[in-house]
């Protein structure tokens, strides 16, 4: 059996929300905009190379627990620890803050730790885990 992770969440900004997933290096496969104002998106799933993705989508506020905007926390793993400073020199471009600046770590790798214009918590870096 395969599991794939597929964290989701919602934003008050989906463009904002697009272009940081896509200079985190995550491709669309599907937006579902809506209707009535195509500023927001109903469904969107971005992919991360072969190994999963995230959806998200605006915030409806229907009182789902995905409407707790800001509660998220991710971590993304890139190839190299060269990609690692070259995506914390964007995300500081983006004017994103830094919670944590890039540093390798004693378990290995190389990181950073950032928030999202929502406020979600996102960590870039080359260790893939034990």
């Amino acid at each position: 059996m395969t599991t794939t992770v597929f964290p989701a969440f919602r934003t008050t900004d989906a463009a904002a929300t697009i272009d940081l997933l896509v200079t985190l290096g995550f491709t669309e496969r599907l937006i579902v905009r809506n209707e009535h104002d195509p500023a927001l998106v109903e469904h969107a799933e971005f992919a991360l190379d072969d190994n999963g993705g995230i959806m998200f989508g605006s915030v409806r506020n229907d009182g789902s627990a995905l409407d707790s905007v800001g509660g998220s926390s991710m971590y993304v793993v890139v190839d190299t620890e060269r990609e690692v400073d070259r995506l914390y020199q964007e995300i500081v471009d983006m004017g994103h803050a830094i919670v944590r600046p890039v540093a390798t770590q004693v378990h290995g790798g190389r990181e950073f730790d950032f928030r999202d214009h929502d406020g979600n918590s996102w960590g870039v870096g080359s260790y893939r885990g034990a």
